[in-house]
């Protein structure tokens, strides 16, 4: 591993940052990659009275948001770093230490924070460029308004990412996106999910080419942000009056939504088994038979496990009353019937996810236990419902969903994990490798999160093999959690690159009433899935209500149009 150590320059507005960036400062300062030379402060530019009217307005609007969802924005609480820097030169654009920093000082790179367009001489001065955040969308280089259009607009993800500027480029390169679920309720909450994550970009990106070197960093960041071609042209929405008032339409609506599921609907997580099939048609829900729980629970994450003829299905099983998941398996007979659910683990934190595999002999299992900040591992003693615990494969971390796989004698970890407790688990990959399933010695992958999108990350079963290839499955989480399925093709995977490609995605959204599926269990003729049962105690009206909610969702251009026509149209009754 490579212990090169990076000159950087932090160019600044002044001495207060958004609370985000001073923690993403401090894990650069920690990681020992970083030698920060200078903090440059870049001159204010006075703003119009419109850019302070609209600032107003977007202050009272998550003054309101976290009011009502007791969601409150501190990503954005402007902070002090000055404590951070010890000896570290700090000067501003056009003073003398600023002249000497150009002449004596060269840089490897420039952290711009200020979200102005870019200092010249300070391109000039680094040598692998100016590195800054974009938000929501490319050419936005403020977090002021993040999340804001997404909301407005009801895309399913917010994008946001790294460019570099370089002298005599007309256009930033982009190096690195990510994608954050939009919250379906509440602005403020999908704005600090996208900010605290954002916090990791620069120091991972940064540990990356520490380790692969230069020319392996930026071929891998062309493949990866060529994955997100299609995200990068998201049109914003422009700041004003007429997008608080779009904000407002969508809390509206939001809100009648859920007094109309309250009232005219009942969801459970149930069970769907079918005849296994192809990678190709493993995302379908045709054919199927319900496996439904009692209605005082749910069922999900379901695993397939073949043992001595016969088929068991491990899963989930979450009491509403209890409001914590334990861990239950059930035996399927050949006629489609199943045994009663017998409890195999229980404690006094969440469980969920069973994973087992086998290994010289025994049958393990890894629950997900991110409450408890653990990968733990159990060992079978009594197939199927005793098992011991083992010990931690990690400790000190917020996992999720932790998928293994042996290929070639190396054993790979895929897990969901998040470092802060206002982001999601749902939207990084992080992958880790070992010489043994049972070592507590997990060496992380230079490329993590190897996978950094919510619709796409978190794990949703057991890695297959298909004609040679393997397949992950993932959960769909873009806008809400479980909302769908992906089966994704691994096209490379060593202990520098990992790639892969969605081939096939499930998203129900209402067929055969169901709403939503979030893992998949494969055995030998038989998988295993679970979906999101929904009960309609309007019957028929409730279908045609579905197809007329979309209203509150439409485009931004659309409830423009809206907007505009209602008082028009009440100031021409007032004439009549």
């Amino acid at each position: 591993m490579s212990t090169r150590v990076f000159r950087v320059g932090l160019v600044v507005n002044g001495e207060y940052i958004s609370a985000w960036q001073r923690l993403m400062l401090e894990r650069l300062l920690a990681s020992g990659s970083v030698e920060l030379v200078a903090v440059i402060a870049h001159r204010h530019v006075a703003l119009g009275w419109v850019h302070v009217v609209n600032a107003m307005l977007l202050g009272m609007l998550h003054f309101v948001d976290g009011k009502l969802f007791k969601a409150p924005v501190s990503a954005q609480q402007p902070t002090s770093f000055l404590d951070l820097l010890g000896d570290v030169v700090f000067c501003t654009v056009g003073s003398r230490r600023y002249q000497m920093l150009l002449a004596e000082s060269p840089l490897d790179l420039a952290i711009d924070l200020s979200g102005w367009e870019p200092l010249p001489a300070v391109m000039a001065l680094a040598r692998y460029g100016v590195w800054r955040h974009f938000y929501g969308a490319l050419g936005i280089h403020s977090d002021r308004y993040m999340g804001v259009g997404a909301y407005t607009s009801s895309q399913a993800e917010i994008l946001s990412g790294l460019e570099r500027c370089l002298p005599g480029r007309a256009e930033p390169e982009q190096i690195f996106c990510a994608t954050t679920s939009t919250d379906p309720v509440s602005i403020n909450r999908g704005i600090e999910r996208s900010l605290w994550k954002m916090a990791d970009f620069i120091p991972q990106r940064l540990n990356e080419w520490a380790q692969v070197g230069e020319n392996d960093f930026f071929r891998n960041a062309r493949v990866r942000v060529q994955a997100f071609s299609s995200d990068l042209q998201i049109e914003r929405a422009e700041p004003g009056l007429l997008l608080v008032l779009l904000v407002l339409w969508r809390y509206a609506g939001n809100f009648i939504k859920k007094f109309y599921q309250t009232l005219f609907r009942n969801e459970q997580w149930i069970l769907l088994t079918r005849n296994a099939g192809g990678a190709g048609s493993l995302c379908t829900l045709d054919r199927f038979r319900k496996l439904i729980p009692p209605p005082d629970r749910f069922w999900a994450d379901p695993f397939v496990v073949e043992h001595e003829k016969g088929t068991y299905v491990f899963f989930e099983e979450l009491l509403y009353s209890r409001g914590k998941g334990h861990l239950a398996c059930i035996r399927l007979n050949e006629d489609g019937t199943h045994s009663n659910p017998a409890k195999i683990l229980s404690k006094p934190y969440h469980l969920s996810y069973p994973f087992i595999f086998h290994y010289q002999g025994n049958y393990y299992l890894i629950p997900e236990t991110g409450d408890n900040r653990t990968i733990e591992l159990y060992r079978c003693t009594a197939f199927p419902h005793r098992w011991v615990f083992e010990k931690n494969l990690m400790e000190n971390v917020e996992a999720y969903d932790a998928t293994l796989l042996e290929q070639d004698g190396r054993w790979w970890m895929f897990v969901s994990m998040r470092h802060h407790p206002s982001c999601s688990p749902n939207e990084a990959l992080y992958l880790f490798h070992a010489d043994s399933p049972l070592s507590s010695e997990w060496q992380p992958h230079p490329q993590n999160p190897v996978v950094a999108r919510a619709s796409q990350a978190r794990p949703a079963g057991r890695i297959f093999s298909e004609g040679g290839q393997l397949y992950r499955p993932s959960q769909n989480c873009a806008g809400a959690y479980g909302r769908g399925l992906n089966i994704n093709l691994i096209q490379r995977l060593d202990a520098y690159v990992y790639q892969e490609e969605t081939v096939s995605r499930c998203m129900p959204d209402g067929e055969h009433d169901m709403h939503g599926v979030h893992t998949l269990g494969i055995g030998s003729n038989i998988a295993v899935s679970d979906a999101v049962h929904v009960r309609r105690r309007l019957g028929v009206l409730d279908r045609w209500v579905v197809k007329s909610k979309g209203f509150f969702s439409q485009p931004v251009r659309f409830q423009h149009v809206v907007l505009a026509v209602i008082p028009l149209a009440w100031l021409f009754w007032l004439e009549l």
